[in-house]
């Protein structure tokens, strides 16, 4: 006997009375979520045979694949489903920069306790000469932040020069590089815990805001001095990039203890330095945002006191323009 009745199979995306649902596109290689998009049928069979992410316009009506004017292109990894079977997420490789504001995520702004943004990601292109027009809800300059990498290469600059010139009489720091054993990788862990401690009260001065760039500039400068007396450059370890991965949304609970892990990890010297230092980077972006300060803030107050110190005014001088000779 043969049982012609058939059983209704439940569709594997449950797609919204418009036909569509949010797409989230997270970058393979960083975790960084990209963007957030809308996809129907017609887009997920797109991006299922191209290997390349498309998405639905809803502004334009019309499906579009992800970098046609820009060539900024997402090769799809993997689709993932959530539970409830009403969003996506796009696992890709991104080819240059995801925003159409010239930034490598659209999620370039943070949201401050007073409710104001800050840019937090650095500008990868120039819209207009993009796309031909001006974007104006991309700004112009962010002062602090857009200039990290810029202003990390000027602090591990000026680090360098007080390892290689023999300035030990006025400078304290060209002692420890020039010493001769590491004077930086014990010190890591101790600032690390310190830094722990101001999250979770348990050390400070009563100012929170200045404890955090405090000890948050200390881990910083023993990383740097670490990197830099084991023969790390700024373009082996890009401080900046690290610093950039910082995750907004991690729990002081768990940043707290992300750094007691790290201080551990310094202690006993486990894994190689480059993976430390690239570890700890992050963590201590995290604990910043943890208190409501922006990162590039710690690297410019300690930026600011070594354009200070007069030895190292050579260091900081402008760069004589090509062609001119003076």
């Amino acid at each position: 006997m043969s049982d012609d009745t058939q059983t209704a199979v439940e569709p594997t995306i449950r797609w919204g009375a418009d036909g569509l649902v949010p797409a989230v596109a997270q970058d393979e290689a960083t975790g960084t979520v990209l963007m957030v998009g809308f996809v129907n049928a017609e887009a997920l069979e797109a991006s299922r045979a191209t290997g390349v992410a498309h998405y639905w316009s809803r502004s334009r009506g019309r499906l579009w694949r992800k970098g046609e004017t820009s060539g900024n292109d997402q090769e799809i990894v993997s689709i993932a489903v959530n539970c409830e079977r009403n969003s996506l997420l796009l696992t890709v490789r991104q080819r240059g920069a995801v925003c159409h504001d010239g930034y490598p995520t659209c999620f370039y702004r943070r949201l401050k306790p007073d409710n104001s943004l800050a840019v937090v990601r650095e500008r990868t292109f120039d819209p207009e000469a993009v796309y031909g027009v001006a974007v104006a809800s991309a700004p112009a300059t962010a002062p602090t932040v857009a200039s990290l990498s810029e202003s990390t290469r000027a602090q591990w600059a000026a680090y360098a020069v007080l390892r290689d010139l023999d300035l030990e009489a006025v400078s304290a720091t060209s002692r420890r590089l020039r010493a001769p054993n590491d004077p930086a990788s014990s010190r890591v862990a101790d600032e690390l815990g310190e830094l722990a401690g101001v999250l979770d009260g348990g050390h400070g001065h009563g100012n929170p805001e200045a404890d955090t760039l405090l000890e948050a500039s200390q881990v910083l400068y023993w990383l740097a001095l670490a990197a830099l007396w084991n023969g790390l450059g700024w373009e082996e370890v890009r401080p900046d990039a690290g610093l950039q991965r910082a995750d907004p949304s991690l729990p002081r609970p768990e940043a707290i203890d992300h750094l007691r892990a790290l201080a551990e990890r310094w202690r006993s010297g486990e894994g190689e330095l480059l993976g430390r230092i690239r570890e700890t980077l992050p963590a201590v972006g995290a604990a910043c945002l943890v208190m409501g300060i922006e990162p590039a803030a710690v690297v410019a107050r300690d930026l600011d006191d070594l354009r200070r110190k007069p030895y190292l005014a050579d260091a900081f001088a402008d760069p004589v323009p090509a062609g001119i000779d003076r």
